[in-house]
């Protein structure tokens, strides 16, 4: 297994609704989960949403019907897109280059330069060295051509894929930027923590057997 850092670029309304995310405990959750019934999914759908159709439609259809629900694939989607950044090869010119996953988190954070404010959450998630889809733990690193070959446009936004929920203790904490649309540059403004947040680096211990 692989710890990743990535980053969460979002477009919330202000500070406040940043906030709330660390204080109410319940980590980031994806779309589904979100806009369910009294907020409530049960395991065994958790269980049928997992599957490589959705992560398929997820990736590349995110805005397109789904003729399943016949509704936005985007508003039942059970995966959270994450950047970790990626490289683009240029065979033509012989060149490789970096596609930073801030950067790409804060273009998705401010809707692409409509919004002034971005928030973008540093977390990790725990990577698997194979395509595991159906283990929700376990991200899928949409970004690695070894493991996802089908040909994707997206591919440069160098995502990883966290599936239902990304728990509370694995935010780092997030970050404020702002989009001057005047200078076309970002800056970053306050860095707020998570004081429960629970560093990767306990789990790289390997317990031998008792």
């Amino acid at each position: 297994m692989i710890i990743q850092w990535c980053v969460k670029g979002l477009a919330l309304p202000d500070d406040d609704t940043a906030q709330q995310i660390l204080d109410r405990r319940a980590g980031i959750v994806c779309n589904w989960w979100m806009n369910s019934p009294n907020g409530a999914i049960t395991l065994q759908e958790r269980r049928e949403k997992l599957t490589l159709r959705n992560l398929d439609f997820h990736v590349n259809h995110y805005t397109g019907i789904d003729p399943i629900t016949n509704e936005p694939f985007c508003l039942r989607t059970p995966f959270i897109s994450l950047s970790a950044g990626t490289i683009e090869r240029d065979t033509a010119a012989k060149a490789n280059f970096l596609h930073r996953a801030r950067y790409t988190a804060l273009w998705f954070a401010t809707e692409f330069g409509r919004r002034d404010t971005a928030y973008l959450f540093t977390c990790w998630v725990l990577l698997g060295p194979r395509p595991s889809v159906e283990i929700e733990g376990v991200a899928e690193e949409i970004r690695d051509l070894n493991s996802y070959r089908s040909y994707s446009a997206f591919q440069t936004e160098g995502e990883v894929a966290a599936k239902v929920n990304i728990p509370d203790n694995q935010i780092q904490g997030y970050e404020v930027w702002r989009w001057d649309k005047r200078g076309l540059r970002f800056t970053r403004g306050p860095i707020i923590g998570n004081p429960r947040f629970t560093p990767p680096e306990q789990l790289t211990n390997v317990r031998e057997l008792i």
